[in-house]
């Protein structure tokens, strides 16, 4: 079984998409990625690329959160985000159980045991 960082850790393939963030970049992702004279979208947060190529690069990460949800425990996921998210410098936990929530639900997240919960999760 994976671990919580070895299931978010994998990346997607982008096929019919790419990342850019200047006009040039934009150039070079159509250039690189063959996508001349097809027509693209913005899939937002600099995405761009076909329909069927942002799909993809989507559909990926939700199956990374179903895997997650299928595999993981809500306390690993909880503790594996408070860390990553420096919870501890602020004493505020809301980034690392608002990710638990998403993907495991209310009922679930109730099974964490929380540090420096400064907001109920009914409160979320």
């Amino acid at each position: 079984m994976k671990t919580y960082r070895q299931i978010k850790d994998q990346h997607p393939v982008m096929i019919g998409c790419f990342f850019a963030f200047s006009n040039t970049q934009f150039a070079e992702g159509i250039k690189e990625k063959g996508l001349e004279g097809q027509k693209l979208y913005d899939g937002g947060m600099g995405l761009y690329g076909t329909k069927e190529g942002i799909q993809q690069f989507l559909n990926f990460y939700d199956n990374i959160y179903k895997e997650v949800a299928e595999q993981c425990k809500p306390q690993d996921v909880y503790d594996s985000e408070f860390n990553n998210h420096e919870c501890g410098y602020t004493n505020d936990d809301m980034e690392a159980i608002k990710i638990v929530v998403c993907i495991f639900g209310d009922e679930r997240a109730k099974e964490v045991k929380r540090k420096f919960g400064c907001v109920k999760l009914d409160k979320l």
